[in-house]
């Protein structure tokens, strides 16, 4: 009888003694939870939440370009918006270079404004290079009004002349679009009117640039009071007049391509030396159908004209689903034919910063 009593005790003793262990475990659990809520909400008031980085937070260099939309006129299921590069100086977007369908998405994901952006550039009239410009403008009427700024005394759209009747002008395009009396987007006169209180109206002018492909002549298109410059030459795609770009900021390139099939030697005039060419990459060597040989440059043509031009950066843009499937061999190819750079495949709202 001793015993069982002696046994009775200990494990009485026992189950008191781990029940105090347990509530005391309780009780520092308890006590951490309602520490750790404290603290931690304690530090997220003291600690404001980090911002998040926008495309336009990657703009590092006095000159860069970013890339509003690397794809051509096929919508497709990676959401690449068609052409169109914004192009930025001393942290400011500055030159807007085709306004491709989705473009005016990108714009507005990037986190930039185009309140200082009042000088528009077409490589050529067709849509996936110029569907957002309309969107552009008013969306440009919004952010200067937004930075407390008037209307500029000009907005200028710079593109290829015409005398194919299928095309216009370059200013023929901008009066069919904004003229005051019949352009289908004449109602912005008003807008602006309503918006700025009729203390800056909205001049819209078209400037048309050479498009004769039998011309290697470069033409000076503008010199920014900023010491920005800009070049322009005829290249071919199809019959369509077309030209490339060159922009120029304290001794650094960038250049646009456009849409072309490279027949004629003028890119490597134009990107001589460039810091980063920008190339149309929409084909293959082979592609299907054949009349696109007419309009888009094969890699390796893109490669010769790549390795005689000499530029620091290639960057492969308007990108196909057939080019974006073989970006390993269209390198290989590239790289084949003596160019030495840095291949770089373009991404929307990419940026590329020239140092």
């Amino acid at each position: 009888m001793k015993y069982i009593i002696t046994a009775f005790t200990l494990a009485l003793s026992s189950l008191v003694f781990t029940q105090a262990v347990m509530a005391n475990n309780d009780y520092k659990g308890d006590y951490k939870k309602s520490y750790k809520k404290d603290y931690t909400e304690d530090y997220k008031k003291a600690v404001p939440p980090k911002k998040a980085v926008l495309p336009v937070d990657l703009v590092k260099a006095d000159f860069a370009v970013m890339v509003l939309g690397s794809s051509g006129p096929v919508a497709t299921s990676n959401g690449r918006a068609g052409s169109s590069l914004l192009i930025f100086v001393e942290g400011k977007p500055t030159l807007v270079i085709d306004t491709g369908s989705g473009s005016f998405k990108s714009l507005a994901l990037s986190g930039a404004t185009l309140a200082d952006a009042h000088q528009f550039l077409y490589t050529h009239m067709h849509i996936d290079h110029t569907s957002d410009m309309s969107a552009m403008v008013k969306s440009l009427f919004f952010h200067r009004l937004g930075a407390g700024l008037l209307l500029p005394p000009a907005i200028n759209f710079y593109g290829p002349d015409s005398d194919v009747p299928a095309y216009d002008s370059m200013s023929a395009y901008v009066d069919g679009h904004y003229d005051a009396s019949i352009g289908v987007e004449r109602y912005l006169h008003g807008f602006a009117a309503a918006f700025f209180g009729g203390q800056s109206p909205f001049v819209p002018i078209g400037h048309n640039l050479p498009f004769d492909v039998s011309s290697n002549a470069i033409t000076d298109v503008l010199y920014d009071h900023t010491g920005v410059s800009v070049k322009s030459i005829p290249v071919f795609h199809g019959g369509t007049p077309s030209v490339a770009y060159r922009v120029e900021y304290k001794g650094k390139s960038i250049v646009w391509t456009g849409d072309t099939n490279s027949s004629t030697d003028n890119i490597i005039k134009l990107a001589k030396k460039a810091d980063v060419l920008i190339y149309d990459t929409a084909i293959l060597d082979n592609p299907t159908p054949e009349f696109l040989l007419m309009f888009h440059t094969t890699p390796t043509r893109l490669g010769e004209v790549a390795a005689k031009a000499k530029p620091k950066k290639l960057v492969l843009s308007h990108l196909s689903a057939t080019t974006e499937a073989n970006i390993y061999s269209i390198k290989k190819i590239i790289k084949s034919q003596g160019y030495r750079g840095k291949i770089i495949p373009a991404e929307d709202l990419q940026v590329i910063n020239v140092w």
